[in-house]
């Protein structure tokens, strides 16, 4: 059974642009802070992002989704439209935004071959868009949006369920949890990086 997950979230962070972008850019600065997030590598013999993100089932049994992820970075042109993609570029941006980019972690077309536990185990799809947008007073306003896709094997007593009910609840559940994630995630990115701004600071005055 194929299930989606959706979470979008926004935040202002106290930092430049550039500084916002190399700031997100780091795969594990970032997702560290999601309290699903158990390990992120990068595979350098396949040139991919290894996510593994564990919850627990109703029944308190471990599900493990692992997901393989490129990243690029896509520049949002003058008039403020964020590039196009299949998540939502239809979402505002700041009134008066001239400048901003897109840092994307797209799903890898290809499964690398690497060793894993495969009991309650799924490889999943992954796309996230991290737009950034440049604000007065060295601010940025960051739009973080994520879609997974979990393709789950039933078993009983679930497959004993009609599929789209179970569909429905499952989606509704699992974009709860993201949702959840993805604002804690940027609570803990907004207070990292006013402590690193302030750690600059304060390096600076010592100069």
């Amino acid at each position: 059974m194929e299930v989606i997950g959706k979470s979008k979230a926004k935040a202002i962070v106290e930092s430049h642009l550039n500084d916002s972008v190399l700031y997100f850019s780091d795969h594990v600065k970032i997702l560290k802070h999601n309290p699903y997030c158990t390990s992120v590598s990068y595979l350098k013999d396949h040139g991919v992002y290894q996510w593994v993100f564990q919850v627990n089932d109703p029944r308190e049994n471990p599900i493990t989704a692992v997901f393989y992820v490129t990243q690029n970075e896509e520049h949002i042109n003058s008039s403020g439209n964020t590039p196009a993609g299949p998540l939502s570029p239809e979402e505002p941006v700041p009134e008066g935004t001239v400048s901003g980019k897109c840092i994307r972690w797209v799903n890898s077309p290809t499964v690398p071959d690497v060793p894993r536990d495969e009991k309650h185990t799924f490889v999943g799809k992954a796309d996230t868009r991290i737009c950034l947008y440049h604000l007065d007073d060295q601010r940025t306003e960051v739009h973080f949006e994520t879609d997974i896709v979990l393709d789950f094997e039933l078993t009983f007593p679930l497959n004993m369920m009609p599929e789209n009910i179970l569909k429905f609840m499952t989606e509704a559940i699992m974009s709860k949890i993201m949702q959840q994630a993805t604002e804690s995630m940027l609570c803990q990115v907004q207070s990292d990086i006013c402590c690193t701004a302030a750690e600059l600071t304060a390096s600076g005055s010592k100069a």
